[in-house]
């Protein structure tokens, strides 16, 4: 139905908690903190030797420049002395000849001159020497340092190694994790599906095993409301069972009319081909109007519907709602509600077939019984009140009557009836049915059984029969010809005034035999008649005889 089926937010404590009760959020966080402390710890190891390395540097540049200086003052003082000690046997010489020449320039001049231009020039040369040593140096030393701080600056290939490594144990880690927790909802998932189906499988009764479907998923899939949709042979359909929680409203023997199942065979065949309907959300869901005004009728928000079949043809809809807020079905639960659904269908099969040897029997025993009564009846009103007695006790419904033709012009009356308290009798009313006479008579000679399950939703029923019906409460209706000698002498009815009634095979089957038997009982019984009628006809010739003898 797809007012309901076609027109859900609770998450499943399965997904999100693992069977030692740590959220998978707090695990991925743990994981991620410690890729991120180790990160840091190889960061602060790299930042220790680049400080060590620039250490390194300044302490060998400050020993070559104390080096660099020591030699060139002990150059610088070597210079000197040798530059004196040369000096001092040229100062003799050159008094002695200044006595000679009287000459003031060469003694004061030339001596002083050359030792301060050599020791120019090895300052010069020391320092060019140290320049050129710390430059080398200095660029020995700085490889290094420079080679780290590319390296810090760079990430290197270890470190990416590295990083993928943590990533690729955490990814693992995670997938490990959500493999156990896979398997834990699968176990538990087979053990609830082994555990209901248990549970359906003993239901000896259709209407026990419904009742124990919707309760057991209602819980299992902790929904507020599970229900099952019965179709009807017209393709409308009856809600036959429901598990709902207090404060939501019950759609417990709803009737609904599809057009998409009773206008054509669109929405039958996708639900034969095992279509599942999954709405999360009623509102976000591309929904016609009218499905949606009747789900919020049942305030629904989400819902999950699955076909159950049986003999291969759809025999109805199993469908769980949620009607507090919208809920995002997982496909655990998915999964678990079709497969019960599955098992709903064999279990229905099973009981059906079960029911329906146990009708049989049933069926057989009633025939013979009420048969057995009927012919024990010795007179026409006796034989007609036991028979619709024995047949509204049989078939369990509200009224059963039998309704007495005139062949001349096909008028009738009701001649005896049999009806369940509070509801209207019909006994002597009389009908006079142009339609009848006209439309059903040879047809109800030739055995025509008319069924009705719901008089307002029988499009063969014309209003102004509707109407007649509605006088005496009638819901749904069998008629049954009684015939005798191939005559159409009334018809055996049953009526079900309390509410629609889906007849079954075996209850058309037992009723249509009855009215059989009523047709041979009351071809005895006016056979009898006629013998006793005979009988008194040729006592009387007798004793008119006797008299006019005597």
């Amino acid at each position: 139905m797809s007012q309901i089926s076609n027109p859900a937010n609770a998450t499943s404590d399965c997904s999100s908690n693992n069977r030692f009760g740590i959220k998978k959020e707090d695990r991925v966080s743990t994981h991620l903190q410690l890729s991120l402390s180790f990160s840091q710890e190889v960061k602060y190891q790299r930042s220790s030797r680049l400080q060590c390395h620039r250490m390194t540097f300044k302490a060998k540049a400050l020993a070559l420049v104390i080096v660099v200086g020591m030699v060139s003052g002990l150059t610088s003082r070597a210079s000197a002395s040798y530059s004196i000690e040369r000096s001092l046997p040229d100062l003799g010489t050159q008094a002695q000849q200044a006595r000679i020449d009287n000459s003031e320039d060469i003694v004061s001049g030339s001596p002083s001159q050359l030792p301060l231009t050599l020791m120019i020039e090895t300052i010069i040369a020391s320092l060019l020497l140290v320049g050129l040593l710390t430059a080398f140096f200095a660029n020995r030393s700085m490889r290094p340092a420079k080679t780290a701080v590319e390296e810090d600056k760079k990430p290197s290939a270890e470190q990416d190694d590295f990083s993928l490594q943590l990533a690729t144990i955490d990814r693992s880690a995670l997938e490990k994790t959500d493999v156990i927790e896979q398997q834990a909802v699968a176990v538990e998932q087979a053990k609830l599906l082994t555990e209901i189906s248990l549970r359906i499988r003993q239901a000896q009764y259709l209407e026990d095993l419904l009742k124990i479907a919707v309760k057991e998923l209602r819980r299992a899939l902790k929904a507020d409301r599970v229900f099952f949709y019965r179709f009807t042979p017209d393709w409308s359909g009856l809600v036959v069972a429901e598990s709902v929680l207090p404060g939501w409203p019950s759609c417990l023997k709803i009737k609904v009319s599809d057009t998409n199942f009773s206008g054509s065979n669109v929405g039958v065949e996708e639900y034969l081909n095992g279509q599942i309907r999954v709405i999360d959300d009623v509102y976000t869901a591309d929904l016609q109007e009218r499905h949606l005004n009747l789900l919020e009728q049942f305030a629904i928000k989400a819902q999950i519907v699955a076909p159950v079949l049986k003999n291969n043809e759809l025999f109805g809809l199993l469908i769980a709602n949620q009607c507090s807020e919208a809920r995002a079905w997982q496909p655990h639960e998915v999964d678990l509600f079709v497969q019960l659904a599955k098992q709903v269908g064999f279990a229905i099969e099973q009981v059906i077939f079960l029911e329906k040897q146990e009708a049989e029997a049933e069926k057989s025993n009633y025939l013979t019984e009420i048969t057995l009564r009927i012919r024990q009846a010795q007179f026409l009103e006796d034989l007609l009140k036991t028979t619709v007695k024995e047949v509204r006790r049989a078939l369990k419904i509200d009224r059963v009557l039998i309704y007495g033709l005139d062949a001349t012009n096909w008028d009738g009356i009701v001649v005896a009836e049999s009806v369940a308290p509070g509801w209207p009798q019909t006994l002597r009313v009389r009908l006079n049915d142009p339609c009848f006479r006209n439309q059903y008579v040879e047809k109800y000679k030739n055995g025509h059984i008319t069924v009705i399950n719901d008089i307002y939703q029988d499009s063969r029923m014309e209003n102004c029969y509707r109407e007649r019906l509605e006088q005496f409460a009638v819901k749904a209706s069998l008629v049954a010809p009684i015939i005798k000698n191939n005559q159409l002498l009334g018809l055996l009815i049953a009526h079900h005034c309390s509410e629609p009634r889906q007849w079954q095979e075996d209850e058309i089957d037992l009723f249509a035999q009855l009215a059989i038997q009523l047709g041979f009982a009351i071809d005895q019984v006016s056979l009898l008649a006629e013998m006793e009628e005979q009988t008194g006809i040729e006592k009387i010739e007798e004793h008119i005889l006797h008299s006019e003898l005597s």
